[in-house]
């Protein structure tokens, strides 16, 4: 293993960081099970008062993820999460500014829930429409039929935000499809060109950083997923801690090229 990512066995001091900004799934969690040492370090980062977010490319919304990690013994403010779905919104939100955007939901209910009542939803074809957002083709807004509307409204001109460029996803039925692979068939047939919300573009981290008030490279980022976590951080100079918890594994770590070489690497955040 090359001594710059050798495995930290130290105490970490986060004192230098204006914030820390928590991955969940694989960092924090598993399915519906907390990692070791995950309560610990959230009760930890609030009793020194250090300003934090934890955050996701789910398409779900904040009070939902509360209520799941409250389930698993964590406990903080809806506040503190920020998902892709909440950044989708927030996009298509400040690209329409003083209006209501005309929008066609491909996603999810969370981010029906994060936007109504501050667009106007679009439902057929033959309404004019701003934005298609998608999401991931396994949920009750991505049926065959909205598909087709779907891609009808984007030759009709609507712009494309995907939530996020996943691939795929765990889920408890295993490897599912992320929002990657329709908002590339979309975007595909359609022949427009996808604006992502999610990690690891910039949108995502720059909308997250206003939220709490810092610069993104007074950051550091601990996460499981190189693609999404530890290429986002890097891009915003972020400093970054791979915890070998969830996607990257210990065999991975000497293949991991220049690009995507985190600052430390922990076994998982029980090491924090």
């Amino acid at each position: 293993m090359p001594a710059a990512l050798r495995l930290r066995r130290v105490p970490f001091d986060l004192s230098p960081y204006d914030a820390v900004l928590l991955d969940l799934d694989g960092t924090l969690y598993h399915e519906e099970h907390v990692l070791p040492g995950a309560a610990e370090l959230v009760r930890r980062i609030q009793a020194e008062g250090r300003p934090y977010a934890c955050l996701t490319n789910s398409t779900s919304n904040a009070n939902r993820l509360r209520a799941r990690l409250v389930r698993m013994g964590i406990d903080m403010p809806a506040a503190n999460i920020y998902t892709a779905a909440q950044a989708a919104a927030d996009y298509v939100l400040a690209s329409f500014p003083g209006e209501l955007p005309r929008v066609f939901n491909l996603a999810t209910e969370g981010l029906h829930e994060i936007l109504d009542g501050r667009v106007r939803w679009v439902d057929d074809a033959r309404q004019p429409c701003d934005v298609v957002i998608s999401g991931a083709p396994a949920n009750v807004f991505a049926t065959n039929d909205r598909q087709g509307i779907a891609l009808y409204l984007l030759r009709a001109g609507a712009r494309l935000v995907g939530i996020c460029a996943d691939r795929i996803y765990p889920s408890p039925r295993g490897i599912e499809f992320g929002a990657g692979p329709l908002t590339e068939m979309l975007a595909y047939a359609a022949n427009v060109k996808p604006t992502y919300a999610g990690k690891p573009e910039a949108i995502f981290f720059q909308e997250l950083c206003g939220k709490l008030g810092v610069r993104p490279e007074r950051c550091v980022l601990v996460g499981d997923n190189l693609e999404s976590d530890i290429a986002g951080a890097k891009r915003m100079g972020m400093a970054s801690v791979l915890a070998l918890s969830g996607v990257t594994r210990a065999k991975d770590v000497p293949g991991i090229p220049e690009r995507l070489r985190p600052d430390f690497v922990i076994r998982g955040v029980d090491a924090l």
